[in-house]
């Protein structure tokens, strides 16, 4: 959550110059189709309009860790080869959590960015990052062996891994601008990764992420004159 503030932040330096912007924060769900997972997030966003009805702005968002309903086994096998049994099936979960930025432009309808009840739509690109992390039973499936301290992972197995991907999508929303108090808004944005990377086998592993992701985001934004 710190890099999103820090990101905003500097992004917010950048725009100084223009006489007018808007801070917005609020909450979120991600829906990553066909994951089964819809976490609960909060974001942060600032936006600059470049006219009474078009608007450029930029958001970023942290998604509480998820894990995975299933049960999965990794093969551990003994730094001694006195101990017996020399190789164990260890359960563990996979525990993902989720930090997404994106920005894009937004051309309001009905109403203008800062007047009455109005609808907005736009273009998105969006960069996510998805943490993993294993979390192995203390035990073997048979409740039996202790393996901590006396077994190792198979070779490649780390604990903790993360997929960066890159997405292009579109946004639509709602919005209420009450007179100086300020503006309630809810939007769904849907985004299609065309490019992402893993740093290592656990992190290609996560059960929270997905290709096709929709977001669904109620938040609150206040204008700065």
């Amino acid at each position: 959550m710190t890099r999103i503030v820090h990101f905003l932040i500097i992004t917010a330096l950048s725009l100084t110059a223009n006489a007018q912007m808007s801070l917005s924060g609020g909450t979120g769900i991600l829906n990553g189709l066909g994951t089964g997972f819809k976490p609960l997030g909060f974001h942060l966003g600032l936006e600059l309009p470049r006219s009474n009805d078009l608007t450029f702005y930029v958001r970023g968002a942290a998604f509480l860790p998820s894990s995975g309903a299933d049960t999965n086994y990794a093969n551990m096998t003994a730094i001694s080869l006195t101990t017996v049994p020399y190789t164990l099936s260890v359960p563990y979960q996979n525990r993902s959590s989720t930090y997404y930025f994106e920005g894009g432009t937004r051309s309001y309808m009905l109403n203008d960015y800062d007047n009455g009840f109005g609808l907005y739509g736009g273009s998105v690109v969006g960069f996510g990052i998805n943490r993993t992390k294993v979390k192995y039973n203390q035990f073997d499936y048979t409740n039996t062996y202790q393996w901590e301290g006396k077994y190792l992972p198979a070779n490649g197995s780390e604990t903790k891994g993360s997929i960066y991907y890159l997405a292009l999508g579109i946004q639509g929303g709602i919005k209420y601008t009450i007179p100086i108090r300020g503006t309630i808004y809810f939007d769904i944005t849907g985004t299609y990764s065309v490019l992402n990377i893993a740093n290592n086998n656990t992190g290609s592993s996560s059960s929270t992420y997905s290709r096709l992701n929709f977001l669904f985001n109620l938040g609150y934004r206040r204008d700065l004159y």
